[in-house]
Order: structure tokens, then sequence, then C-alpha cells
């Protein structure tokens, strides 16, 4: 069963108290939030206990800078700049980094993180040797990865991904992952102490458990020895939709965001800003996609499959071997 937040069973700790919304969602739903910095404050000490070549760069030269669309709640003894999702902002706090020859960990979701990272390749700036990229809110595209990873390594800044999973109900960060297996698969690690991981007998999909209380996520996982595999429910990532943006090399990362609508077995890409149509019926530009589809750099991705009929537009859920239920879904920070 799903647990869900009400207004009328929230139980706040005393005194102020501040509340984090799930990154991207576009739900309206009172419930789905966390409270900042309860449980979360040892999460930098378990990151770097789990993966302790992150001490490289999550040490006392770095620089956090953030881009993900909610509050983190980072507690740290150094510098740390929210960009608000500014373009503007992230070149300035880039250039203080490198000028005062910091580290750099940066917090955004795989295609906001992208847009403005490319902004900021487009300047002349120079950029910090290395940077650490805190992912989370959806799948990462190992080929958007790979496109990034080489563009930053271009300009001289060595890039690294930590893939991190969680839900606003539980917090943040539960899964962190630094590698892919052979099919690209992130391949997780439970370090939230505090939490437990388990899977739904019936249908596969994790559960996260927290002071008696239990999220299931809809998400699909296996634990394998000492990691996870997650794979995104197919109302999240749609299998057509994820060969097609795995199979993307520079020239269409170059000039797409990721956004994109998959209907009828037809795809719709949005062109990242600058970039002019060439006639092709597929592309919108940026913000034509927007005002078509809706959505925003806020938002996550729509990553379903969607069929037109002629009295409303259905959603489509799947998966490799059988048709994935519906149902209320969590919100993933």
């Amino acid at each position: 069963m799903i647990a869900t937040q009400t207004p009328e069973d929230s139980v706040f700790p005393q005194g102020p108290c501040q509340l984090s919304y799930a990154a991207g969602s576009t739900s309206l739903e009172p419930g789905g939030y966390r409270v900042i910095g309860h449980g979360d404050h040892g999460r930098i000490g378990e990151l770097v206990q789990a993966f302790p070549s992150l001490g490289q760069v999550l040490n006392d030269r770095a620089m956090i800078i953030s881009a993900y669309p909610a509050a983190l709640g980072i507690q740290t003894s150094v510098p740390f700049v929210d960009t608000y999702l500014h373009a503007p902002t992230l070149i300035r706090s880039l250039r203080l980094a490198t000028q005062q020859e910091r580290s750099v960990v940066f917090a955004a979701q795989p295609l906001a993180g992208a847009d403005l990272l490319i902004k900021m390749l487009n300047t002349p700036y120079g950029l910090p040797k290395r940077m650490l990229w805190a992912a989370g809110g959806y799948y990462f595209p190992a080929s958007l990865e790979t496109y990034m990873t080489q563009q930053l390594a271009d300009r001289g800044c060595q890039l690294d991904v930590l893939h991190c999973y969680g839900v606003a109900e539980v917090g943040h960060t539960c899964f962190a992952a630094t590698h892919r297996d052979e099919l690209g698969e992130p391949l997780y690690r439970l370090v939230a102490s505090d939490v437990l991981a388990s899977v739904d007998d019936k249908q596969g999909s994790l559960v996260l458990s927290r002071e008696g209380r239990s999220i299931c996520t809809g998400d699909y996982a296996q634990a394998i020895g000492d990691h996870w595999l997650i794979r995104s429910s197919a109302y999240r990532l749609a299998s057509q939709v994820r060969r097609e943006i795995e199979s993307w090399r520079a020239e269409q990362w170059v000039s797409r965001t990721g956004y994109l609508r998959y209907e009828s077995d037809r795809f719709t890409f949005q062109l990242r800003e600058g970039h002019q149509l060439n006639g092709q019926k597929t592309l919108l530009s940026f913000h034509q996609f927007w005002e078509r589809h809706g959505g925003s750099l806020q938002s996550k991705p729509t990553w379903q499959s969607f069929e037109s009929t002629s009295e409303s537009l259905l959603l489509i859920n799947f998966s490799s071997d059988k048709t994935a239920k519906s149902g209320p879904l969590q919100e993933f920070v």
C-alpha cells in the first residue's frame, strides 16, 4: 500500500521548520514533502563513507553550486551557491570557483543541468578542474552523461557523476551510484543509514521505510549483493523513449534539450534556445514546445507513452514484459 501525506496527519518539529516539496513535480497535492534537515544532516558523510573517492571533491576546498528546483537543506562548512536555475548566476559561481581553484559539487537534474552547463560552455570563460555532478529526480541518460563528460573534458574539466535516488516523503539521496553496469544501469548503494529498502514481492517495486513508515516508489528494483538496480517505471520512462534518447550522439544533444513528446508512436523534440528549425516536423523551437506541451526547465520531462483517441488523450503504461499497473506515484527528489 502506498502511503501519502495529508495536512491532517503531518507532524512538524517544534519551532520553525522548512518544508521541501519534490523537485520538478507538477503535482498540486498538499502532501509529498519532507522537513529540511530531518535525518539529512549526515548525508555527505555517509556518501564519502560509501564512496571514499568522493572525498577528493567533497572536501574543504569544494564549492557546492545548486541548480536544483527544490531546497536541498545541506549543512556544510564550504561555500554554497543557489542559482535558482538562472544561467548567469551559474556562470558567475563557476567563474568564482575557478578563480579560487575550488572543485565544484554541482547539484542539478539531468536535462536542466545540462542546459545550464552548455550555456557556460558557450562562453569563453575557464572551468574548474574537477566537477562532481550530483544528479537526481529522474533517470540520467547514459548518452547525455557521455556527451557532457566529453564536452567538459575538452575544456579541461574532469566530470564525475553521482546518481542520487530518493523520495520526498523519505529523504534525498537514499541511494547513490558512481558507476553503471555493462548495460548502462547505475549501480546503486543504499547510503542513508536510517532508511530500509525492500522489494514488493507481487510487483517487484522498491519500498523505502523510515521511522515506521513505508513508501512504495512504483519503480522496479533488484538487490544484487551490495548493489541495487533501480529502473524507472513505464509511467516515468517508456522503453521506446529510453531507446531513443540513448541512441543520441553529440549532434543530437548539442541541439536538443531532451524534453520530448512520444505520442501514437511519433516523437516531437524540443530544440535548445538559439537553434533554428530546419523544416523537420518532429522538431519544435524551445518556446514552441512549452506552449504546445507545457512544462519548463524546472519540471521533470514527460517520458511516458501517449496515445491519441477521438475522445481523449490516454497514457499508456507498459514494461518490457507486462503492462504496468497505474496508481498514485511518489514524488522523487
